[in-house]
């Protein structure tokens, strides 16, 4: 009994610990990024945010992806043909606390932070128009996914097929952002359905071009091959 009781008032000392942690980390994000929250995006900037956030549950009934909206509003005067991002979410307070034993212990700083990424491919966005892309990343921590995304652009093309001519003007908008609100527009989940539908059908298209044009190859050399016996 004692065991089990020591173990269960380290727990709760944990969760205590976390609580106080990510509420202590919230308020420094919320002083330090004060006049940032504040500040406008550029005038011809890309902007996004990330918005429905869902957990998905395993088969064992375990959270282990979250799917999420990334929502693309192109404030500039040129379509964008495409662009690939990396996003990244970092985690300080989830892995500074564990329980070992009877006892709690606190990791160091570096240790304690754990790095969700994952890659994004969007395309077809005209100007003045925002569209939203439907994608899931790898963790079971879905309430990180709002308001503290790092992000990368490793290529962005618009429609004069110049590449990264357009990875500058990506600008992340968060919630505590009026921009959040105001330069984007509530879309129907049944528009986000035919969206992401159409997302699949391109890329489907794209691999069925793809296969065409390699047979196609194929089938020319085959018949080279034979002219030359």
């Amino acid at each position: 009994m004692s065991l089990n009781r020591n173990f269960f008032i380290a727990a709760m000392a944990l969760s205590f610990l976390m609580v106080s942690g990510v509420k202590a980390q919230n308020a420094a994000l919320t002083t330090d990024n004060q006049e940032e929250e504040q500040a406008s995006s550029d005038t011809e900037a890309i902007l996004f945010r990330i918005e429905n956030i869902e957990p998905i549950v395993n088969k064992d009934g375990l959270t282990d992806q979250c799917s999420y909206m990334m929502t693309v509003y192109n404030r500039t005067d040129k379509a964008v043909k495409n662009a690939d991002l990396t996003l990244v979410w970092k985690d300080k307070i989830g892995d500074k606390y564990k329980i070992q034993g009877d006892e709690i212990k606190v990791a160091s700083a570096e240790d304690a932070v754990r790095i969700i990424k994952t890659d994004v491919s969007i395309d077809n966005i005209a100007p003045r128009t925002q569209k939203s892309f439907a994608n899931k990343v790898a963790t079971d921590r879905c309430y990180l996914l709002l308001d503290n995304v790092e992000f990368k652009v490793s290529s962005c093309v618009d429609e004069d097929a110049k590449n990264n001519n357009c990875a500058s003007k990506f600008n992340y908008i968060d919630s505590k952002n009026p921009e959040y609100y105001s330069e984007f527009k509530d879309v129907p989940a049944s528009v986000l359905a035919k969206q992401a539908e159409e997302e699949k059908e391109r890329e489907l298209t794209k691999v069925s071009d793809t296969i065409k044009s390699i047979t196609e190859t194929m089938d020319a050399t085959e018949a080279e091959l034979e002219k030359i016996k």
